[in-house]
């Protein structure tokens, strides 16, 4: 898709509104490879080119969406579009006015090209069998353009585009032992996939050991970049969001409502200065950076435009509610990170635990913090900053106010910025960039 024909098929549809009409048009769109691998051979691969777009017409302070999808065919992307605004046209005169619908104001337009050196689609394969084979890998392969735009009636045209890859792979011994790696990026380096594979597969070997049994209690625990993002986006669900602190949903709940504060080491924000992700969201208003919780205290959430006009308060346009559920949550993520640097991590963390992932998080009390989950793949026990041998599969159950609060004792000094991989509805461009984390007194549960 190319950004001249996605603006001349919304200008065409835009003439065919009629008076006291207002139309957004949002696309969610990706051109993409995909090869799925199995105990190191090729299984399955395929090119995806999908356009879908979420149009909204407003008539006053009535609202409607509907999705479709779009194509290069100008002819046939109107008259798809112009047929779903006609379908619109009678439920909406029927809807009730919602004093909590307006209709986007005007933006300065955003032309945002992010591109990068990624490997031709018939060298990618060439570039990743030749190291691959020494193991037992299971994993999949993503690379191409991602793109986001949004054009409204009143004339904002937004247009992102970025070049990017995932290699979301696991190394997996006979024992079935597993070392999990996500390698993603925008410039293609193989050299730098080496390194990394070997580094996985020298975990893996030491994951062959006898693995240590802990008994529940608390520990010690270093949290690699990976886990702490994982505990990061829990904030989407019921966390930074105004709607939920107002409906009294939120986690975050302590932070304003008692004199509850986390560590002066956690700062959390929502930033899009690396453009990693669209600064745009699907009604094309723009986002600057929001400093969510700076040095423990919770500064600032996460506001659209419905709950604005709810409560009466400013807007920092905040992202609608998506198919998960999820209002107003963080697109792009960025912890600040410490001052402990990678080498130093194992000396730092002395004697407890190592852990690289963790997995099937849920909240077990919202109010009070507290997530439950499981460590997953390369963990393991340490002993006077040496890695000893892996643990056995543990659950957790644990406060953030604990973890992020009290009982943080430093953060890493290097960042990692995890892309999201979920592609059930699509390639997502947006990530969570985090630091290592080193915590006394983490509660696992059996």
């Amino acid at each position: 898709m190319k950004k001249d024909i996605f603006q001349t098929i919304c200008s065409q549809v835009f003439d065919s509104l009629k008076e006291n009409e207002q139309l957004t048009v949002y696309l969610e769109g990706e051109n993409s490879q995909y090869f799925r691998f199995n105990d190191s051979k090729l299984r399955q691969s395929g090119i995806i080119e999908d356009y879908a777009v979420t149009i909204s017409l407003f008539s006053g302070k009535k609202s409607l969406q509907s999705s479709t999808t779009l194509s290069s065919d100008i002819k046939s992307s109107v008259s798809n579009l112009t047929n779903e605004i006609n379908a619109l046209r009678d439920p909406l005169s029927l809807i009730p006015e919602n004093d909590f619908t307006c209709f986007p104001d005007p933006f300065e337009s955003l032309d945002i090209v992010k591109s990068g050196q990624l490997p031709k689609r018939e060298e990618i394969l060439e570039a990743l069998m030749d190291t691959i084979s020494s193991d037992n890998l299971t994993g999949v392969w993503t690379s191409g353009k991602i793109f986001r735009a949004c054009s409204t009636s009143e004339g904002t045209n937004h247009w992102f585009e970025k070049d990017s890859f995932i290699f979301d792979f696991s190394l997996i011994d006979a024992q079935e032992n597993m070392v999990k790696v996500l390698f993603p990026g925008s410039n293609w380096d193989k050299s730098k996939f080496v390194a990394a594979f070997h580094e996985a597969s020298e975990k893996l070997k030491l994951m062959n050991k006898p693995k240590m049994e802990l008994k529940p209690g608390k520990y010690r625990v270093w949290f690699e970049p990976n886990a702490v993002a994982d505990f990061v986006d829990m904030f989407n669900w019921n966390g930074v969001s105004e709607s939920s602190f107002r409906n009294g949903s939120s986690c975050l709940l302590k932070l304003r409502n008692s004199d509850t504060r986390l560590s002066n080491l956690f700062s959390l924000n929502e930033s899009f200065s690396s453009l990693s992700t669209a600064p745009f969201n699907s009604r094309g208003e723009v986002s600057e950076d929001v400093a969510i919780i700076q040095n423990g205290i919770l500064s600032n959430t996460l506001v659209n435009a419905k709950t604005a006009l709810e409560y009466k308060i400013s807007s920092n346009f905040a992202e609608e509610p998506n198919s998960w559920g999820m209002g107003e949550y963080m697109r792009s993520p960025h912890m600040e990170a410490g001052d402990i640097d990678n080498e130093e991590r194992l000396e730092k963390l002395g004697t407890g635990i190592f852990i690289s992932n963790i997995h099937y998080l849920n909240w077990s009390d919202t109010l009070g913090g507290r997530i439950t989950g499981l460590t997953r793949y390369a963990c393991y026990w340490v002993e006077d900053g040496k890695l000893v041998a892996p643990i056995k599969t543990m659950r957790f159950d644990d406060s953030f106010y604990n973890f992020f609060g009290s009982n943080l004792e430093g953060v890493g000094k290097e960042v990692l910025a995890r892309p999201v991989i979920e592609t059930y509805d699509g390639r997502n461009p947006g990530e969570t960039t985090c630091p290592g984390i080193l915590v006394k007194d983490f509660e696992l549960t059996l």
